[in-house]
């Protein structure tokens, strides 16, 4: 227990709603009582802990701290509250963590639910699909955790736990932003003691800050709880929605100067998503201990033009399987898991827009089967020892079957009239040199262990070791796109391995709470794409390569100051990377910015009045495929901004908000010279009402 005083303080939802209105006035100042609060917990082993006794990096943003951030979307949420990194390039909203740039988003697992949502390729993650209204609180763990949560999970895990409620409620909230923002959602629960019901449905539409970028997202969601006679208790999700998305294209230095709302293609460059996702999570505890069970499937269907001739639809689902247990109590506690993943995806490339004759066409799938034990011992009171093992074993099957271009169309289309095709057969001939079947099979472990020491009862510091690795994607390891690479399936490329340090600090109590963590990361075989790269008797140029040996080092540190009618914030990530073989030798890695920073202030004037602003900083950074440093790099940027929220009554709020207040023109990724503009400055204005 952590004895505290009566302040507003990040994680103590509890403690206002035990007390009640009454008791959040400040006490006299002469005797201010002192309350005991449950330690602040979170989720990072599965099952709940004392943040102070999890040996790791761990932020958690609960419900009150989401609505009061003002936050449109997921992104931006944690781009202020956990200080990540976001950038977007063509539609796709990439997240990074400790020091990756190019393909970030492939080594930090996002689950809903304990569901991935990371495609099975390298597309988007569909981010949207989320509304914040949904979630109950979100965990932010950096640094590897492979053990626990297996592949992706080597620079980080976003959890994501979606809203239950035992009271009956319903929630509306409405925005109107510049550029033709809009967004609504309507969300509502019904319950009592032993069993919750709650369902939304969402709407977000945008004209887009620059040219041919408009996009749209509706859906909705609903969820069912049962808490049995014994305690067990059974939670199941549904969630289905659509997405669309123009891309707007890459600029040129001047342009991003000059005309940053201009775009780079002609607005035939987009993408229409279709989305579904089912999780089911049964829990249960016994005199032994604890257990659960997660399963989930989820499905997207995504049909995308990149300019014109360029046509194709990805048909992707996967299938998850999660039991584990947490064993025993002090001084030994065991966690035993073990994870059944399936992904598969159908692949189509069109000839032509009207989607009706198939040039090609791919079978991929993906099997991953992964035990793992993890144990603790208490040493003493004070000083705990954690290890942990997973072996995962993995198949990767791939059919791919390209047809000659020249007997698809029954139709020869000239200038002259459409003539009847000499060369047309059905079914096509199949290009050798194109099509592929192959079946790869791969096995590897992780591995980790770690020291955590509860110097004092606010304190405790830790130090630890994990055995990270990631296995190549779908567009890592084949070419099936359409897009002819140096060879059709990489054979010899490796899964990335490395090996990860950290130690750290961590003070919880009261009104302060302070973060401080070192780490070392050394990646072996890191992959990337070399698009220079051609072999003998290939059909294409590039492809995706072991990169070799690189190294980052870096600090995230942390300091949050929460008082009665005031607060601020300091969070900063600094890193230093070294690409160490290769032509990059000795060189940093592109597109990760040495420092980033986010400060915030926020102030109660009146009680019924929170005002708050944020300042972010992002650091220079070298381009995307600069890997021998020598393009111009990309400029630092610092951004504001702005919010105020005024509580009419109890159960309506009104709040206004300007992002980048100052309106700065900058770049979040550029591409060999292709820049990639960030939004300029855009105002919201929007009421939430609670019934």
């Amino acid at each position: 227990m952590i004895a505290v005083r009566p302040y507003l303080s990040r994680g103590s939802a509890i403690f206002l709603m035990a007390l009640g209105p009454a008791h959040a006035r400040a006490a006299p100042a002469e005797d201010p009582p002192v309350y005991d609060l449950p330690e602040f917990v979170v989720r990072a082993w599965h099952f709940e802990e004392s943040t102070l006794e999890v040996p790791a990096d761990v932020r958690r943003i609960d419900r009150g701290a989401i609505e009061r951030s003002l936050a449109a979307s997921l992104p931006d949420l944690l781009a202020v509250e956990a200080n990540l990194f976001f950038s977007d390039l063509a539609g796709s909203t990439n997240v990074a963590m400790r020091g990756f740039g190019e393909g970030s988003g492939l080594r930090s697992l996002i689950l809903v639910d304990g569901q991935p949502l990371n495609p099975a390729d390298m597309g988007r993650i569909n981010w949207e699909q989320i509304p914040l209204d949904s979630i109950e609180s979100v965990e932010v763990l950096q640094g590897g955790h492979n053990v626990l949560y297996g592949d992706k999970a080597l620079a980080g895990v976003i959890k994501i736990e979606t809203r239950q409620s035992a009271e009956s409620r319903l929630d509306l909230e409405g925005r109107l932003g510049s550029f033709g923002r809009e967004q609504a959602v309507l969300g509502g629960a019904f319950g009592g003691a032993d069993w919750q019901v709650r369902g939304g449905l969402f709407r977000d539409v945008s004209e887009g800050y620059r040219e041919n970028s408009a996009s749209e997202t509706r859906g909705g969601y609903g969820s069912a709880g049962r808490t049995f006679v014994n305690g067990d208790r059974l939670t199941v999700r549904l969630a289905a929605g659509e997405s669309r998305f123009l891309f707007p294209g890459g600029l040129s230095q001047a342009d991003l100067r000059t005309d940053p709302r201009s775009s780079g293609n002609l607005g035939d460059e987009g993408s229409d998503n279709r989305y579904g996702t089912l999780t089911s999570r049964f829990e249960s505890e016994r005199s032994w201990g604890r257990w659960e069970l997660l399963a989930g499937y989820d499905r997207n269907e995504t049909d995308w033009t990149f300019g014109a001739g360029s046509y194709g639809s990805n048909r992707q689902s996967g299938y998850s399987f999660k039991p584990r247990a947490r064993i025993g109590g002090a001084p030994v506690t065991v966690i035993l898991g073990g994870d059944l993943l399936y992904d598969r995806l159908d692949f189509e490339e069109y000839l032509t827009e009207a989607r009706r004759i198939v040039s090609s066409e791919a079978e991929l799938s993906e099997t991953r089967l992964s035990p793992y034990a993890f144990a603790e011992y208490a040493v003493d009171e004070r000083l705990a020892l954690s290890a942990g093992l997973r072996h995962e074993w993995v198949r990767y099957a791939a059919d791919n079957r390209a047809y000659d271009p020249g007997q698809l169309d029954p139709v020869i289309r000239t200038n002259r009239g459409e003539f009847p095709n000499p060369n047309f057969k059905s079914p096509p001939d199949l290009l050798p040199e194109a099509s592929f079947s192959e079946v790869v099979r791969e096995d590897g472990s992780a591995a980790e262990v770690s020291l955590n020491y509860r110097f004092a009862a606010d304190w405790s510091a830790w130090i630890g070791y994990d055995r990270v690795y990631r296995y190549p994607v779908f567009d890592e390891r084949a070419s099936y796109q359409g897009f002819p690479l140096a060879e059709t399936v990489s054979r010899d490329l490796e899964a990335e391995t490395g090996d990860s340090f950290e130690t750290g600090i961590k003070y919880a109590g009261g009104r302060h709470e302070f973060y401080a963590t070192l780490f070392l990361l050394l990646m072996e075989n890191e992959i990337i794409f070399d698009p220079d790269l051609e072999l003998p008797d290939s059909i294409g140029r590039g492809l995706n390569v072991n990169l070799g040996p690189v190294r980052r080092l870096g600090a995230d540190l942390a300091y949050f100051y929460d008082a009665r009618d005031w607060g601020f914030s300091v969070q900063l990530a600094a890193v230093d990377t070294e690409m160490r073989s290769g032509r990059g030798r000795g060189r940093e890695l592109p597109l990760v910015p040495k420092l980033r920073i986010t400060n915030q202030l926020w102030w109660k004037p009146l009680p019924a009045i929170r005002l708050r602003g944020v300042h972010r900083y992002v650091g220079e950074r070298f381009q995307g495929g600069d890997f021998t440093n020598t393009l111009d790099p990309v400029e630092a940027y610092h951004l504001v901004d702005l919010h105020a929220e005024l509580e009419l009554n109890p159960r309506t709020r009104l709040f206004l908000s300007a992002t980048n207040a100052l309106d700065k023109r900058y770049a979040e990724s550029v591409f060999f010279g292709s820049y990639h503009p960030g939004e300029g400055r855009a105002f919201q204005a929007g009421m939430r009402l609670e019934f």
